[in-house]
């Protein structure tokens, strides 16, 4: 999504649509998998009668459950709001050229970064937290959430900082700034830096972690939903 033109965003489904499925960045075999099993959910839910769901909904749908059981993995209880309505598009209704220039050459809430971009990762990291219209916090509780649940492009481990993946937990920020934490640049590898002790986060910090890291998930998920009341 970006909040400079409104374009971009989880309405229409378009990630299973080209261009948008086949970027780099999307992991197209891994998401080719993920897209048809959650079709399948779909159908079978949708065939039983009643409500329905689109696809759209339910991608936003499955990424809360998946926030909401790894915060009760961390021994926290909470309920991602989530608000249906999202339609999905049609690939007729998607020009391909037009949707092609919204193709992130970075995105360091998956520690990604095309080959070639020269450009200091931080900064373009910075460049879209403001594209999400993201604050410093909430940039940051992100950051940390989304590295320790294992989000990283490729399942890289860099910057995962936890010996608990996949738990919603403060584990990063304990390590990040941990007194006796010691940092090295790598020797083998371009803008990698290695840590040489681990922390555990404070219990009593992590509930907060928690409950930053939802509101701002929450808010990204919606940043297109402008039929919903601010």
């Amino acid at each position: 999504f970006r909040s400079t033109d409104k374009r971009g965003g989880a309405n229409g489904c378009r990630i299973r649509l080209e261009p948008q499925r086949s970027w780099a960045v999307n992991e197209p075999e891994q998401l080719s998998v993920v897209l048809e099993k959650l079709e399948g959910v779909q159908r079978s839910f949708n065939e039983a009668g009643g409500a329905t769901i689109s696809l759209a909904d339910l991608i936003v749908l499955a990424g809360s459950a998946a926030v909401e059981q790894a915060a009760k993995e961390a021994g926290i209880e909470l309920t991602v709001p989530f608000h249906p309505g999202r339609t999905d598009a049609t690939q007729e209704q998607t020009d391909v050229e037009s949707f092609g220039v919204l193709e992130p050459r970075a995105d360091g809430f998956r520690n990604y970064l095309r080959p070639g971009v020269k450009l200091q990762p931080e900064a373009l990291l910075v460049d879209r937290a403001y594209m999400f219209g993201l604050t410093a916090p909430e940039m940051t509780v992100l950051v940390g959430g989304l590295r320790v649940l294992g989000n990283n492009f490729g399942d890289v481990p860099h910057g995962v900082l936890t010996n608990r993946p996949a738990v919603l937990t403060n584990d990063f920020f304990a390590n990040l700034l941990a007194p006796g934490t010691h940092w090295k640049a790598s020797e083998s590898e371009e803008n990698i830096y290695e840590i040489r002790n681990a922390a555990t986060g404070d219990v009593i910090a992590r509930e907060k972690f928690v409950r930053d890291f939802v509101a701002a998930w929450t808010k990204v998920m919606e940043l297109d939903r402008f039929d919903l009341a601010t």
